[in-house]
């Protein structure tokens, strides 16, 4: 039997809910209230596969890993979260951090500028970002997943790493502002940033942290492609809160881990 796991936090509530039971039973309360990651079996009906999860409070990880000058510093607290991952597994598929770019992008403060993207938008009147401007900021926004995931790497060498992303922006304004979680305040100062300009810097950014990640060897996927919308933003019916995926989203996912773990078997 082949070994798998998937290791995350709130990102991974929605596998956890449709494939093993209540999020909000209180079973996994311990995990807050303690910093200890819970790790359990995640049947996912991969064939000739034992799945299980690592879910832990990103907090608990302690600040992310830093990269400088081509040495990677691993904060102790994270390489504790890190050694609950069963250590037989052959593949690793990480949910971890994803939300770096949220206060920037959900919260339409006028002072962030927009930029041209691959699609060839703007939003009339804005402040106009450079193409190598706007490349730095998502870098800096993304370093922390880029450093976590290479953390990853270096402590199971011999194991395929798969990045899943967070979801991309919720396109249904209306949605975010009906669930807003803690954002209620900001979007009643700010609003809420259009959803072309979210996209924009959600495409931008991953498309930056997908090929850095490629240059060690980490594989990513795509935002599972049924749960999005004409204009690539997250259905409102795929999604839970203001930021994360729900159960019809986790079904997506569970399909892509399927079928990179039917690839992997096959080599």
């Amino acid at each position: 039997m082949h070994r798998f796991a998937v290791i995350g936090s709130s990102h991974l509530f929605g596998l956890i809910q449709q494939f093993v039971g209540p999020v909000d039973s209180g079973a996994y309360q311990f995990v807050w209230d303690t910093g200890a990651p819970a790790v359990a079996e995640l049947p996912l009906g991969a064939e000739g596969w034992r799945g299980d999860f690592v879910l832990y409070n990103t907090p608990a990880g302690g600040p992310p890993p830093v990269l400088q000058d081509g040495v990677l510093y691993i904060p102790p607290q994270l390489i504790a979260i890190l050694g609950a991952i069963p250590a037989e597994a052959e593949v690793v598929f990480s949910l971890m951090r994803g939300q770096e770019f949220a206060i920037s992008q959900l919260v339409d403060d006028p002072a962030h500028a927009d930029f041209i993207g691959a699609d060839g938008g703007f939003e009339p009147g804005r402040r106009w970002l450079s193409r190598a401007d706007a490349v730095a900021w998502a870098r800096d926004v993304a370093q922390p997943l880029l450093t976590t995931h290479l953390a990853l790497h270096r402590q199971f060498p011999a194991a395929r790493i798969v990045h899943l992303p967070a979801p991309p922006p919720i396109e249904d304004e209306a949605h975010i502002r009906a669930h807003a979680e803690g954002f209620g305040a900001l979007f009643a100062q700010h609003g809420v940033k259009p959803f072309a300009m979210r996209k924009r810097f959600y495409d931008l950014m991953y498309a930056e942290l997908n090929r850095q990640l490629g240059e060690h060897g980490i594989a990513s996927l795509p935002p599972p492609p049924g749960s999005l919308t004409p204009a690539g933003g997250l259905r409102a019916d795929h999604a839970r809160g203001c930021l994360h995926g729900n159960q019809r989203y986790a079904e997506g996912l569970a399909q892509q881990i399927r079928e990179v773990l039917a690839h992997v078997a096959s080599l």
